[in-house]
């Protein structure tokens, strides 16, 4: 099928050990149906007042950083990188961080 195709080839680039940096990854990993045990989820890292707040968001808030401007939309690779880069901004800035 299709779908285990997939799996086979995400199989090669993500091994046991690898760590998935995101926004809420939810979605993704069940659209791939996937399951990962290390996954890092911004959505859940920077919970707070009763809900998620958006990758854009935070971006602009933690980083100054805008992405996903109404000019060039959603870039997998923009949202991607801004993830990354709010954990590395996190773990530099609180002492408290719980992965």
């Amino acid at each position: 099928s299709v779908s285990s195709g997939i799996n086979a080839e995400y199989g090669k680039l993500i091994t046991v050990d690898c760590i998935l940096v995101g926004h809420s990854l939810e979605s993704d990993l069940h659209a791939l149906q996937m399951i990962h045990r290390n996954v890092v989820d911004t959505s859940l890292v920077f919970y707070g007042g009763g809900y998620k707040r958006g990758l854009a968001t935070l971006s602009a808030e933690c980083l100054g950083r805008i992405i996903q401007s109404a000019d060039a939309g959603h870039d997998s690779t923009e949202d991607a990188v801004a993830a990354l880069d709010l954990m590395k901004h996190k773990l530099k800035t609180n002492d408290n961080v719980k992965l």
